[in-house]
């Protein structure tokens, strides 16, 4: 049990804390004064502290993130009336419903276009070996047979893929948050 805690551990410290500035500012954007961010990062860490496993996840940043704007919700949902005055009554409806609101169905496709731009860099096997894996749902054993290689080459190439896509959008993130530092004059 000791070496799962400590796997957890050692994926948390790799995969979430380097965002977790990132994920603070995106949850002051969503979310302005409606929620503490704090409150919503410590209660995400406690969260994922309580994982049996973190084998299941593929991308950290994006599921610290899921797991952030979870938390979020749940503050809003369970608050009492002086945090909801502070939404507005679109807010409140965006959070209530099921449906994806606009800006993050935009959001989500300006990512796709983003990794798909990433993905069309990668030789055509590297792609299509993500595009199989990934996208389509094959397993390790059905997308080497499709594309006539070995199970070898196929998890050479999502390795190779999955860190090039995730290097790109740190560089890409890193740059944008660097524009955004000094057009604010930080």
């Amino acid at each position: 049990m000791d070496d799962k805690r400590d796997d957890v551990a050692a994926w948390v410290a790799r995969d979430i804390l380097p965002h977790e500035s990132s994920i603070r500012r995106w949850l002051a954007r969503r979310w302005g004064g409606a929620i503490d961010g704090e409150d919503v990062i410590q209660e995400a860490y406690c969260r994922i502290a309580a994982l049996p496993s973190v084998e299941h996840i593929e991308n950290g940043r994006a599921y610290f993130r899921k797991i952030a704007h979870h938390v979020a919700t749940d503050i809003v949902r369970h608050a009492k009336v002086a945090n909801l005055q502070a939404m507005t009554e679109i807010e409140w409806q965006n959070v209530m419903d099921d449906e994806p609101a606009a800006d993050r169905t935009v959001a989500a496709r300006q990512e796709l276009s983003r990794v798909d731009a990433i993905l069309s860099q990668l030789s055509w096997t590297g792609r299509r070996v993500i595009e199989l894996r990934r996208c389509e749902g094959l397993s390790q054993k059905e997308t080497a047979r499709t594309l006539g290689v070995t199970e070898n080459v196929v998890e050479n190439h999502i390795v190779r893929g999955i860190r090039t896509v995730l290097k790109v959008m740190a560089e890409e993130d890193a740059r944008a948050e660097g524009i955004e530092g000094e057009r604010l004059g930080k």
